[in-house]
């Protein structure tokens, strides 16, 4: 078997291997479209290596336009892929408008004015332009190493698409053909540069596929999935990270529980799903009114935590009195309009030496104090 069969077996067999590996990394996390727009582009690009590398001088015109358009649909889906990546707005009408002066040009140099030269640099200058376009959200969002990465090889592969046919044509020289053209130098060298730059550029697309599951992966572990806070392992998570710097004598960092009053009577009343639409608002509305303050998380199923930043212990006790008075005044939809959902607090303050765990069993024992007490209060845990 000769070295070019060699090659193309190979080139071949990588092209389908990545459109499989990308397709099951989407539909293994359907979240992560990224993963799927890759791995359309590789399907792509195995559909137009498949067509170049059979063609002949007899092959029609509709079939050259096909492998055409599946190398354009490749930088496409590769640009969408990295958009989607940077939660950037897709320039749709820049690139439908693109590709029909581009389509146009293929159409007046195949038929009108035929020049495969020309033609061949149109192509490539196509697909070059569309990848490049990932560049501009990389470069306006881009803060982490492997977009510095994505950068680079996309700038890298997206120039090679144009300089390589000039350079081609420069150290060969001869003039092409239609006939002369399938088997010539330029057709090979065009079919390697290919599976070099899909292989490079499928690597690092690897990387930051996978950098993007762990990264999902660590959030659905850290995150409550029916309000979005954080949940108890979050929750650890950010006290182990430290409290920061104090910034006074009197400024303090605290614990507050609250747990819903009489949740179990909402789900046994009004159903489970109207439970969940309780639990939502009361998560937002701690989230609004603690975003400047604090973190919120949910603990348990009606159970809800805070840890504060460093403050007086007089504005932590204030903030747990406004989420306490703020609850009973929003409106659930679900339920009758006499019934109010109320909360009952516990505050604890957190010493130097105190865990995360000893904080909350303080708060927790203040929490059933105020529910003792009569509910829809607050109650100041003991020192430590």
């Amino acid at each position: 078997m000769s070295g070019n069969s060699d090659f193309h077996i190979l080139t071949t067999l990588i092209l389908a291997l990545f459109a499989l590996v990308f397709g099951v990394l989407h539909f293994s996390v359907k979240s992560q479209k990224f993963s799927g727009w890759v791995g359309l582009a590789y399907v792509a690009a195995f559909v137009a290596y498949m067509l170049s590398s059979t063609r002949t001088s007899s092959t029609p015109m509709g079939l050259i336009f096909l492998s055409t358009g599946m190398f354009w649909i490749f930088s496409l889906a590769i640009a969408k892929a990295i958009y989607i990546r940077c939660n950037a707005i897709f320039p749709i009408k820049m690139v439908g408008l693109g590709l029909t002066v581009a389509t146009a040009g293929l159409i007046w140099l195949s038929f009108v004015a035929p020049d495969i030269y020309a033609r061949t640099l149109l192509v490539n200058s196509g697909a070059g332009l569309l990848l490049s376009l990932s560049l501009v959200p990389l470069w306006k969002t881009g803060t982490r190493l492997i977009d510095g990465a994505l950068f680079g090889v996309i700038a890298t592969v997206a120039a090679t698409f144009v300089i390589r046919v000039v350079t081609i044509n420069i150290v060969l020289g001869h003039p092409l053909t239609e006939q002369s053209y399938t088997e010539s130098t330029y057709v090979w060298l065009f079919q390697l540069t290919n599976g070099i730059a899909a292989l490079a550029l499928a690597m690092v697309l690897l990387f930051a596929a996978g950098h993007a599951m762990v990264l999902h992966f660590h959030t659905e572990s850290h995150r409550d999935p029916l309000t979005g806070m954080l949940n108890r392992r979050g929750l650890k998570g950010l006290f182990a990270a430290g409290p920061g710097e104090k910034q006074g004598a009197i400024f303090v960092r605290t614990i507050i529980l609250f747990d819903v009053d009489h949740f179990k009577q909402i789900n046994d009343q009004y159903g489970h799903a109207a439970g969940d639409k309780v639990l939502q608002r009361i998560a937002e509305t701690a989230m609004e009114l603690c975003q400047e303050y604090g973190q919120v998380a949910r603990t348990g199923g009606e159970e809800f935590a805070v840890l504060t930043q460093w403050m007086p212990v007089e504005t932590a006790q204030f903030l747990a009195q406004n989420i306490c008075d703020s609850l009973r005044f929003v409106v659930h939809p679900e339920l009758d309009s006499n019934d109010k959902v109320t909360a009952s607090f516990g505050l604890a303050i957190l010493s130097d030496t105190d865990s995360l765990h000893e904080g909350m069993d303080r708060a927790d024992k203040a929490l059933y104090h105020a529910k003792r007490n009569g509910r829809n209060q607050v109650a100041l845990a003991k020192a430590a």
